[in-house]
């Protein structure tokens, strides 16, 4: 098998993020019509939207995922994380999140959660995009050690 597959963060999703953003830059224009105009309310709202969009490019250009033969390599945010096929004991696709103060994205998304004997690596469908998402899934499936399924 000796190949290798890098996933990026899904360019539809990065647009769909940042377009979400849009209102934010509909506050300042509200106040003005209004007769709220204050500079210092310009200042912040110009503060969190530099910080937002800041937020969602690094966060886009952080994220990689790669399949290899022997396992997979995740790249987040803040982390990098490493599993090898061999070490998995349960993989399984769920739906959503466990965490609802973490629910983040447009239902139904899924989850591929990976467990080995002492740690979970959850890869999500959201910064891959379902066509990647589905095309991870098969990848890892080919690559199960025997007695493992993706459930």
């Amino acid at each position: 098998m000796s190949d290798r597959r890098v996933f990026r963060y899904d360019r539809g999703r990065l647009a769909r993020n940042l377009a979400g953003l849009l209102p934010l830059a509909g506050f300042p224009v509200v106040l003005h019509l209004t007769g709220l105009a204050d500079p210092v309310l310009y200042g912040l709202f110009g503060v969190a939207a530099a910080t937002l969009v800041a937020g969602v490019l690094y966060s886009a250009a952080r994220f990689k995922l790669v399949i290899e033969d022997a396992g997979l390599d995740v790249r987040g945010r803040l982390h990098h994380r490493r599993v090898a096929f061999t070490d998995l004991r349960e993989v399984r696709v769920r739906r959503g999140r466990d965490k609802a103060a973490r629910f983040m994205g447009p239902p139904p998304f899924r989850e591929l959660v990976l467990r080995t004997d002492d740690r979970r690596l959850v890869v999500s469908s959201l910064p891959l995009g379902e066509e990647h998402f589905e095309a991870v899934c098969a990848l890892i499936a080919e690559r199960l050690p025997d007695g493992v399924d993706l459930g």
